[in-house]
């Protein structure tokens, strides 16, 4: 999916002042705009520069890289707000796998798996020791656990959906609350559905499924012409709440 995370150096057409749109939580639990797009949604705003990717069919660089992403994965990192809720600071000067070893070590202090001390002895070992040997344990059913949970993801089947392929939508103007998977840079720009994926979890939402479908936009229509590149294509996977027959 693209989206979130993202970076580019084009602007996004967004309204002044959009009305607000918020998936589940009462009124009173309603954040502001600034808890909500945060650092991590970085899709079509200015002054990050352009997207320089040579090795960007690379999955990873370094082996500890997914090793990273499998103890936040196990730890409770997958729930994004805990990469989400990083300092913007850090998290914007930080690489992707760096930001889920980031975000696992503050779930494993908040659940309370390690403490401050423990974590703080260990960084300093390996920034004194640069090449000392981590902590290893084999279990076999941990093994058969984390091949299981994180192998290739399937949607769902579904039962009922909105819109089907060739339909016209438009990404609804919002701000919701809490996580979501709606890059801001796409809100209220017209697409075409390209593929209805299947139904999947809504994130952010606990216990509702829904359609997902793959969009597809012409970069004209997201970030206006341009006369130093042609028109391109950008495919992006939406949940069925963020769109509206357009």
């Amino acid at each position: 999916m693209l989206g979130l995370g993202s970076q580019t150096s084009c602007s996004p057409r967004l309204p002044s002042s959009p009305p607000p749109l918020c998936f589940g939580g009462s009124p009173a639990s309603r954040r502001t705009v600034n808890d909500v797009d945060g650092a991590h949604d970085l899709g079509g705003m200015q002054g990050f520069g352009p997207v320089r990717t040579p090795d960007g069919e690379l999955e990873y660089h370094e082996p500890w890289e997914l090793r990273a992403q499998v103890v936040g994965l196990l730890s409770g990192t997958a729930r994004r707000p805990s990469i989400e809720g990083l300092d913007p600071a850090e998290y914007l000067s930080s690489s992707y796998y760096v930001r889920w070893l980031r975000a696992a070590e503050e779930e494993a202090v908040r659940s309370g798996r390690l403490d401050r001390v423990d974590l703080e002895r260990w960084r300093q070992t390996f920034a004194d020791e640069p090449h000392a040997s981590p902590p290893v344990a084999s279990d076999a059913d941990l093994v058969d656990f984390i091949r299981h949970r994180l192998g290739p993801h399937v949607h769902g089947e579904v039962g009922a959906a909105a819109f089907g392929i060739g339909d016209r939508v438009r990404v609804r103007r919002m701000r919701p609350e809490g996580h979501h998977r709606c890059p801001r840079y796409v809100r209220g720009v017209v697409g075409e559905v390209e593929r209805v994926c299947g139904a999947d979890p809504v994130p952010g939402v606990s216990g509702e499924v829904e359609p997902v479908y793959t969009v597809r936009f012409s970069s004209e229509a997201l970030f206006g012409p341009r006369i130093d590149e042609p028109p391109y294509v950008l495919l992006i996977d939406l949940w069925e709440r963020y769109l509206e027959r357009a």
